[in-house]
């Protein structure tokens, strides 16, 4: 099967939503970005989950967001999805930040200026007109991970299963000196 890699650059991050909400619109259109944003929505997540919980449920599919008034146009994360979030990726920021391309466990995954996300492509990852399978890449893991991501009403892609990118990396730490 063959494999065609892709990286989005993203940019700096986002100082806001409605910066991030414009980069979705620039480059959420296809898997490919959508599957990239969502890399980037995951990076802001662990920063503050609070001030970035927006960046995640505009990336989600709405089966994976519940009614609250509190939550971003009165919607917000289904509370598994948050647990979940908290669980496997708060205090643990190296592992979004490891799909930041330029990154690298020696100095703690430490994001770059600009953020670019590889993104690979199967050539069967078209699982219907509106749904794909597309794989993102983690520099502190051996091979890209899954990402499934649906097509709403408005062109924008969402993500639908994420779980692997939750999934730990090579821990950060320090290259080994030999000074012998």
């Amino acid at each position: 099967m063959s494999a065609i890699d892709h990286v989005v650059d993203l940019g700096p991050l986002p100082a806001s939503l409605d910066e991030f909400l414009a980069l979705r619109e620039r480059v959420g259109k296809d898997a490919i970005g959508g599957a990239a944003l969502f890399a980037l929505a995951l990076v802001e997540y662990v920063a503050d989950p609070v001030a970035h919980e927006p960046f995640v449920t505009v990336m989600l599919t709405m089966d994976h967001l519940v009614d609250d008034a509190a939550g971003y146009k009165g919607r917000r994360p289904h509370h598994t999805v948050l647990r979940n979030l908290r669980d496997r990726l708060v205090g643990k920021a190296h592992i979004a930040r490891s799909y930041a391309q330029g990154t690298r466990f020696e100095d703690g995954y430490a994001l770059p200026g600009a953020i670019g996300i590889k993104v690979r492509v199967q050539a069967n990852s078209a699982l219907a007109p509106d749904r794909a399978k597309v794989f993102v890449h983690s520099t502190g893991a051996d091979s890209p991970r899954p990402v499934t991501l649906h097509r709403n009403d408005k062109g924008l892609w969402k993500v639908h299963e994420w779980s692997s990118l939750e999934v730990g990396v090579h821990a950060p730490g320090r290259a080994p000196v030999d000074d012998l």
